[in-house]
């Protein structure tokens, strides 16, 4: 197969995709020639690195075009804590570390984006990632000046997974002391863009398939919190839905055949389209994101956030939203595959059911998880998951704001 690069902002040169290649030559290809450097610091899944030959693969393709790796971590704990980054850094700087390329999945990206962005401003402790953390307002109040360097190493990024963190300039990464998950952002986001994102199908067949459908649903929030967002955008809109259009028919298909190498191919570039909205368009994502972020702490894998909120979160916003949803809604019942499962497997009534309703028979479908008493939360711990959320600014931004707890809590009821 030929490789295809596609610009992500086609007003940008950087990022690009790129796929086609299996991933080991793409990645050689563009770490030496687009991103010129040529000693990359690798995060690796640790699943891959179990199953499959990968690490010696990259290192000796890598070394064909004169590129010498820095130093290689093997797995990372889910939610990018900082007590597992910290050690990471050190090498990094040891080791004059010129990049950093990720072969895995979603707390591996955000580590590579949170790496190089706390290696620019001397993060070496808790209370440094702490300071670093917030969008360039928090760090800008009161006149003062934002005073953070922005990132100086570029990544580059072969997906295991769908979540679609790759795409964006956004990090997640947690205090395990506190157990808040910070969110950073490169105070310049043209800078956080230089990056190469490399899709090969291949590499997700080793991901466990809660793991596959559920970073799916992820992308498919990003999607559905595009469309319906306080401040929709059309052109964001319509790259949402075409994600949507490829995504969940990709995540049925997926489930029934988890060999199918088309679908994957086509999850992963619909993940791609999914992300847009939030980074092209400037788009500001809602609810379903601001409270995921404090379940993850609570022992909720980072995707699975979605699987237990966004239904929940659609049917609270619907009151100020509905003609957004039904756009969704629509769309969905509009491809053949999603309108099957949901008339014929589930009985779904297109004139009644809304869209909370919709997705709801999709992500049970898909065999995931839906209530927060899955993972052992029950009411004692609702409170403090809501008073953490209040403080998420994508809560803030929501299309009806969640500005207290008590508003937090009415979307966590639903969810138990």
């Amino acid at each position: 197969m030929a490789e295809h690069i596609e610009h992500f902002n086609p007003d940008k040169p950087l990022p690009i995709i790129t796929y086609g290649l299996p991933f080991e030559d793409a990645i050689a290809k563009h770490l030496t020639t687009t991103l010129s450097c040529k000693h990359p610091y690798l995060l690796i899944s640790g699943t891959l690195s179990r199953s499959t030959n990968i690490v010696d693969r990259l290192t000796k393709r890598l070394s064909t075009e004169g590129a010498e790796v820095a130093g290689t971590c093997v797995g990372i704990r889910s939610h990018t804590l900082y007590e597992d980054l910290l050690p990471i850094l050190a090498e990094m700087r040891k080791t004059k570390a010129d990049s950093i390329v990720v072969v895995g999945g979603g707390s591996l990206v955000d580590a590579a984006k949170v790496l190089s962005f706390a290696l620019a401003n001397g993060v070496d402790s808790h209370e440094g990632f702490d300071k670093l953390g917030g969008e360039a307002s928090d760090h800008g109040k009161d006149g003062k000046v934002d005073i953070r360097k922005p990132s100086e190493i570029p990544y580059m990024c072969a997906s295991s997974t769908l979540s679609a963190g790759e795409y964006s300039a956004f990090g997640g990464a947690t205090n395990e002391r506190t157990h808040h998950k910070q969110l950073f952002f490169d105070p310049s986001p043209d800078n956080a863009g230089h990056r190469v994102i490399v899709v090969d199908p291949r590499l997700t067949l080793t991901a466990p398939p809660s793991v596959w459908l559920s970073t799916g649903m992820r992308a498919v929030d990003h999607c559905v919190e595009t469309v319906c967002a306080a401040e929709p955008k059309p052109e964001a809109t319509a790259a949402a839905l075409q994600g949507i259009r490829q995504m969940i028919p990709a995540l049925l298909r997926s489930k029934k055949d988890a060999n199918d190498l088309d679908a994957r191919l086509q999850a992963q570039l619909g993940a791609g389209q999914s992300m847009k909205g939030v980074v092209v368009y400037g788009v500001k994502l809602g609810a379903s994101h601001g409270i995921g972020h404090q379940l993850g702490p609570q022992g909720v894998p980072h995707a699975e956030t979605t699987c237990v909120l966004l239904p929940a979160v659609l049917k609270y916003n619907a009151r100020v939203n509905r003609d957004q949803q039904k756009l969704v809604l629509d769309t969905l019942w509009d491809e053949p595959v999603v309108s099957e499962a949901l008339l014929k497997q589930a009985k779904l009534d297109r004139e009644t059911a809304d869209l909370g309703d919709a997705l709801d028979v999709i992500i049970r479908l898909l065999d995931l998880p839906r209530t927060l008493s899955h993972y052992g939360i029950g009411r004692d711990k609702l409170d403090s998951i809501a008073t953490l959320s209040v403080t998420d600014w994508m809560c803030k931004t929501n299309p009806v704001p969640l500005e207290t707890p008590a508003r937090v809590m009415e979307i966590l009821e639903q969810c138990l």
